[in-house]
């Protein structure tokens, strides 16, 4: 549980554009291997949603549960600059350069920083030269200058350097120097002293910070990013809202049993949410199926407690059926529940049967969404569930600013 946890928080959120949705055929499937990948109906930003901004870095929220009323100040970078920064791993180097081009100084710097901070994976330094963005090292490494991190600035320069007197930009070239690339392979001489230079440059987390303190730094730019406060449309915030709630269950860590005795012990309108986040998220990735087998099935019977306080009876319902095939005594632990009922080897009836409850959902309503999203697509769905949670969260005031 704690590892989903911590995985639904990974990576930075931008605000993406609503363009053409459309509806296409009803399709059933029973291939377990036929996953469909579903987004959330992004909200276009609004002129003014009425939340408060900050008179300066100075000022802080400080009152009870200020990290579910309020939009982290680093989520807000996100969205004014992520749509920049994604596209360093999509385009090549020099289509993504000519794109920065047209922002100011300190703005393209920033979305440089943040190419960074996504790269630094597992092992810091070490995973981001690893990978197709570590092609912009040098833009990266005047950018650290231009921020005035004088610190990373020389570790960075410390990880290319081992690159050779000429840091090759090719990442096939790059990676013939690399041996450890997974748990299960050992470590080279390259890689021990990539290790060590990571360890000196910092965290991912300390990072993020760095990058905070740049925009505090730069009174426009920090301007300009808090003012994307009063923009946010309801997904964004009920998206960061979600992500709030489940960092603090992340945080709560421990045995199943620990994580639902946090969820029981919320209220319910935050209980609601949390439930339903977790449900959300693996049904997006791989259907009820995979709801029930992952560690997030430990509050299934939560879940539909949650279908029920949204008001979502249809889904409720078939959700039931589901939860009803454990037997009258759900099994929470993961474990005990993986081998009763998943550990058999091959694909079982049982399994389909499971599995099929993804199709009712998407048949609701006339079935599945096509979202497409610039020059790529997504389908919307479970149908109605995250469109119940905006409607909750917004009734219940809960919505962060």
């Amino acid at each position: 549980m704690a590892m989903l946890a911590a995985s639904m928080l990974v990576g930075g959120a931008y605000a993406a554009t609503e363009e053409e949705v459309e509806k296409p055929p009803a399709k059933n499937s029973t291939d377990p291997k036929d996953i469909r990948v579903i987004i959330p109906s992004y909200s276009r930003n609004v002129d003014d949603n009425g939340c408060r901004l900050r008179a300066g870095p100075h000022e802080h929220f400080l009152e009870a549960d200020a990290d579910i009323k309020h939009v982290r100040f680093e989520d807000l970078i996100s969205e004014v600059i992520g749509g920049y920064s994604v596209r360093a791993g999509l385009d090549a180097p020099e289509t993504f350069m000519a794109k920065l081009a047209a922002l100011d100084a300190d703005t393209r710097t920033l979305v440089l920083l943040d190419v960074l901070h996504d790269g630094l994976g597992r092992d810091g330094l070490h995973t981001f030269f690893y990978m197709r963005t570590a092609a912009l090292a040098q833009a990266i490494a005047d950018a650290l200058k231009a921020a005035g991190l004088e610190r990373e600035h020389g570790e960075f320069g410390r990880a290319m350097a081992l690159f050779g007197p000429s840091y090759p930009v090719d990442e096939e070239t790059r990676a013939k120097n690399f041996s450890y690339s997974s748990l299960d392979t050992p470590m080279n001489d390259f890689d021990r002293r990539m290790m060590a230079i990571s360890r000196a440059f910092g965290s991912r987390e300390a990072f993020a910070a760095a990058m905070v303190a740049f925009v505090e730094r730069t009174p426009m730019l920090w301007k300009r990013i808090e003012a994307e406060r009063s923009k946010l449309g309801e997904v964004a915030r009920l998206r960061y809202l979600n992500q709030a709630l489940v960092q603090r269950l992340a945080v709560a860590g421990g045995s199943d049993a620990e994580i639902v005795a946090h969820l029981v012990a919320l209220p319910i309108e935050q209980r609601t949410l949390l439930a339903m986040e977790f449900f959300n998220s693996e049904f997006s990735n791989g259907g009820v199926h995979q709801f029930f087998l992952n560690s997030s099935g430990a509050v299934a019977p939560d879940v539909y407690d949650a279908f029920r306080e949204l008001g979502l009876d249809r889904q409720a319902a078939i959700y039931k059926r589901g939860l009803d095939m454990f037997g009258s005594k759900y099994p929470r632990d993961t474990q005990m529940r993986r081998d009763k009922y998943f550990d058999h080897g091959d694909w079982t009836d049982w399994d389909k049967k499971l599995s099929d409850l993804t199709d009712e959902f998407y048949a609701l309503d006339g079935g599945p969404t096509v979202v497409r999203l610039g020059g790529g697509a997504g389908v919307e769905g479970g149908p109605g569930i995250w469109s119940g949670m905006a409607t909750y969260a917004r009734a219940k005031k809960m919505l962060p600013c």
